[in-house]
């Protein structure tokens, strides 16, 4: 069988904050961070925010280079690029680029999100709001074209319309080749937090949002994909670590405002679909925690369910957690809540 994983990391250890516990979050630095394009629904899930929290505690960690960060999603309050920027910003990286789906999925949400005005009005950050932001489709073919072949990682935890549009896309002024070439060139592999596996009771979210975009993700994507489904995130309830972190921190705010089964996410915590799609895109699938499925391809149907099939020479697999999700759950957890390392070091 073959292995995707990027170089694991084999010794966590590390204090975070000013608590006498012993931390998994400061994993040895690989030999190069990965490059990551994040594309996310941020606006109606906090994890989302918890996943960018986890991503930039990786940069800071050494393992990962936040390359560009793309909204799959129209947010009806408009501020979903803003929250990203407020978040990036606390981290001391306020000029990644930023770019918004302005078509958005083709399920539209119809309710304002819980935290992103909020974030957007209360914390620092220099971002316009979305509709005044490059397309996602422009950041993400400038992005690739200016990256090394064969290096990025992309980090998909929404709807797919973004990676359709992507593979859809003529060549342009920003590269000669046309997006299915640029995948096939510059992508190293793709993680997808969606559907469910080995197949799906009921339509997982992520999938229903855009079911046409899905369809051709897992058609004509040319690349291997790595898939997370539903049932892993709904193992991991994190979130309450952000209790222990400063009020000034956005993340924290965002699981603050998001309402979890009648109270706050941050008292209880709530499923981390997407923090846990982070931590497998940059640190690859790493035995301690995953295994993998055989490689085959993913089959949606017209109603958006999900199915893993066999296939020789197939470019798909999905993971699942090994052993107790437990220590997944504080790896997560204790990487939301690092300190962002402008801030240690006292250079924002």
């Amino acid at each position: 069988m073959r292995r995707v994983c990027l170089p694991a990391c084999t010794r966590l250890a590390a204090a975070f904050m000013c608590i006498a516990v012993t931390s998994l979050s400061n994993a040895p630095a690989a030999a190069e961070p990965v490059p990551v394009i994040f594309d996310t629904d941020m606006a109606n899930d906090c994890d989302d925010a918890g996943a960018l929290a986890v991503l930039n505690a990786l940069a800071d960690n050494g393992e990962a280079n936040i390359l560009a960060v793309v909204t799959n999603r129209k947010c009806p309050s408009g501020v979903s690029g803003a929250a990203c920027d407020a978040i990036n910003t606390y981290y001391g990286r306020g000029d990644i680029p930023i770019g918004t789906d302005k078509d958005g999925a083709k399920v539209p949400w119809k309710s304002p999100s819980s935290y992103t005005p909020t974030l957007s009005t209360d914390f620092p950050h220099d971002s316009d709001e979305d509709a005044s932001l490059p397309d996602a489709l422009t950041v993400y073919r400038k992005t690739l074209a200016a990256a090394a072949d064969n290096s990025v990682v992309i980090c998909s935890v929404g709807a797919l319309s973004n990676l359709e549009d992507l593979l859809n896309s003529p060549a342009d002024e920003l590269s000669p080749l046309t997006g299915k070439e640029l995948v096939t060139r510059k992508v190293q592999r793709t993680v997808i937090m969606g559907a469910a596996f080995p197949r799906s009771a009921r339509p997982e979210t992520n999938i229903r949002l855009d079911p046409p975009a899905a369809v051709a993700v897992v058609c004509e994507w040319p690349g291997e994909i790595i898939w997370q489904g539903y049932e892993v995130g709904a193992a991991l309830h994190c979130g309450q670590s952000l209790l222990q972190v400063p009020e000034d921190n956005p993340v924290r705010r965002a699981f603050e405002l998001r309402p979890f089964l009648g109270k706050r996410s941050i008292d209880r915590g709530k499923p981390a679909h997407d923090q846990a799609a982070v931590l497998l895109a940059v640190r690859g699938i790493d035995e301690k925690y995953w295994r993998q499925s055989p490689f085959g391809r993913v089959v949606i149907d017209s109603d958006s369910h999900s199915e893993w099939k066999p296939e020789a020479n197939g470019r798909h697999c999905y993971v699942t957690i090994a052993g107790h999700p437990a220590a997944l759950t504080t790896l997560i957890d204790e990487l939301m809540a690092q300190p962002p390392r402008s801030r240690t070091k006292g250079n924002d």
